[in-house]
């Protein structure tokens, strides 16, 4: 996934190993997500900022806001990442993903919420540039179409299941509810071993279980229930 923007594609050359083309199927998945994860939240969010002039308004642009940057600004990464090449490109949209993602979990306003939107945009706007230059770098010929044919489907099938996934979550709660006290992050890490995959998993367990038993606090018995799932 280093290759330089430089470097011609040779015809007829192997397509690269499976755990790239894994990484390259994930990366376009975070596009679907940016959008499918936050589309269930919108009534709770307008609920929310219910007293915020013209709120119903911005929530809705919550979700458009995103698409907006993207048209803007995708043609400036794509100059980008031929000029600096892919990797740093993807690794500085990675890294923007992380804090725009994130930012809803410390926005106490509709304006930040919007501002952490924007700020996924620039993320999702690089790393669908730079990973749709990595796809015309690394495969040539029918290698592509078919690669380029694997990940239309899917981004299909992302979609069928981030969808629902946010669902889950917005019903869950999504400012803080059901909250974590210091127990519980205790014993994640403590089960998980500070394992980026495992925490993922325990906690997606953990979040279910507090999904089903409709909970709005979570402590470290909680997580050894999920833990007994995993």
């Amino acid at each position: 996934m280093t290759t330089p923007a430089s470097s011609p594609t040779r015809s007829g050359q192997a397509p690269p190993d499976r755990v790239t083309q894994t990484t390259l199927l994930l990366l376009s998945a975070l596009t679907i997500m940016s959008g499918a994860t936050i589309a269930p939240a919108l009534p709770a969010m307008q609920a929310h900022f219910a007293d915020t002039p013209n709120a119903a308004l911005l929530v809705k642009l919550a979700l458009t806001i995103l698409g907006i940057v993207i048209a803007i600004t995708a043609p400036l990464f794509g100059v980008l990442a031929d000029r600096y090449g892919r990797r740093p490109v993807l690794l500085a949209s990675l890294a923007l993903y992380v804090v725009g993602g994130g930012s809803g979990l410390i926005a106490q306003s509709l304006g930040a919420v919007l501002l952490g939107r924007v700020v996924l945009g620039l993320a999702v706007a690089g790393t669908m540039t730079a990973a749709g230059a990595l796809v015309n770098d690394l495969f040539s010929g029918a290698a592509r179409g078919r690669f380029l044919s694997q990940q239309a489907a899917f981004n299909s099938f992302g979609g069928a299941v981030l969808l629902p996934l946010g669902g889950v979550l917005a019903a869950v709660g999504w400012r803080g509810d059901p909250s974590l006290d210091d127990g519980a992050f205790d014993a994640i890490h403590e089960a998980a071993g500070g394992v980026p995959r495992r925490i993922n998993t325990l906690c997606s367990r953990v979040l279910l279980l507090g999904f089903l038993e409709e909970l709005h606090a979570l402590d470290a018995r909680h997580v050894e229930i999920g833990r007994a799932h995993v």
